[in-house]
């Protein structure tokens, strides 16, 4: 059993994370988050032309025929930057489409791996769809856990408001029928391919205010030191980086477990999201501790990515939901 990415996953993950290096960078999201798009001019149309966007479409629509496995570092190097565009979403929705078959993957799979559309997803808890107002179509679980394709012409959106302005989520009243519903997929499968999707946005995220925070302390002085001089300050920034560390290969795992369907992934995924989320919220709170508190101010990058982190945690079940349905996987084995 390998966890770890192969060197094309990690080429690919670095060619993303080079691409955001030159048209994502902080003063991009910061742009993206003071206009009503919320999106950065261009961006999806270069993920489009390097692969991301049809890593999971089968080739014969198009794409790259990927597992999350190969994608997962496509998936850290997005949290690193904490990008504005419903990459998980469409990246889940593919998979689920190129599962269904049918007319449904013919008609928009092609059209997804060109960046010509975008999926909102609606699978979790609380009803809530993620990339709702920039979506071209939308899958949403029914109450009875089947997969529905919906356009959004035919639902009635009520945007929701996230503290995270690169976000868009919505809530949508709608109507399943027999002519939406995606047959032979289970809604929940895909849900766990969301949740190790969001994990892996997550353990990048908190490397970025880590490396914020290391940054910082090697730069501010007080008492004539830099104040990474100091043993408080050091063993915070330590605690982030071996938190993270454990997190990486949870998340490893899970995707691993949910690319290979086995009988634990869904225990596998909630492990991972709330191994992940764990760790970022630590390196959020260290970071701004380190920071003396100014990632507070909207002006401080930092700002933008704790956002990021308080809403990441929450997407696609909370710290308290994953953490019971670990313990309910473990309850039920002994």
């Amino acid at each position: 059993m390998r966890l770890s990415a192969d060197e094309d996953a990690l080429a690919f993950g670095q060619s993303v994370a080079d691409l955001y290096k030159d048209i994502a960078d902080s003063a991009a999201l910061r742009a993206a988050w003071d206009s009503d798009a919320g999106r950065i001019p261009g961006l999806w149309a270069r993920l489009a032309e390097i692969g991301v966007l049809g890593a999971m479409v089968p080739e014969d629509y198009g794409g790259l025929g990927l597992d999350l496995r190969s994608v997962l570092p496509v998936l850290v190097a997005s949290g690193w930057n904490a990008v504005p565009e419903p990459l998980v979403e469409t990246l889940v929705g593919s998979a689920l489409l190129a599962a269904a078959g049918g007319s449904a993957a013919k008609q928009w799979l092609p059209a997804i791996a060109e960046g010509a559309a975008a999926v909102g997803l609606g699978l979790g808890p609380g009803q809530l769809v993620f990339g709702a107002q920039w979506a071209d179509v939308l899958i949403l679980r029914d109450p009875v856990g089947d997969a529905h394709l919906v356009e959004p012409s035919q639902v009635t959106m009520n945007p929701a408001t996230s503290v995270d302005r690169g976000i868009r989520v919505a809530h949508v009243d709608w109507s399943p029928s027999p002519a939406t519903r995606l047959p032979d997929v289970n809604a929940d499968d895909f849900l766990d391919v969301a949740i190790v999707g969001v994990a892996a946005q997550l353990v990048g995220l908190a490397q970025t205010m880590l490396d914020l925070g290391v940054k910082y302390a090697l730069q501010r002085e007080q008492f004539g030191k830099v104040i990474g001089s100091f043993q408080a300050v050091k063993h915070q920034l330590a605690d982030v980086y071996v938190a993270n560390s454990f997190a990486r290969p949870v998340v490893a795992r899970a995707a691993w477990s949910v690319a290979t369907d086995q009988p634990s992934s869904w225990r596998d995924a909630s492990h991972a999201k709330f191994a992940a989320g764990r760790a970022a919220r630590l390196s959020a709170r260290t970071a701004l501790q380190v920071h003396a508190g100014i990632g507070y101010t909207y002006e401080h990058d930092l700002h933008m990515y704790l956002k990021r982190t308080w809403s990441l945690t929450s997407m696609w079940g909370d710290q308290a939901w994953h953490r019971t349905r670990v313990a309910d996987a473990v309850l039920e084995e002994e």
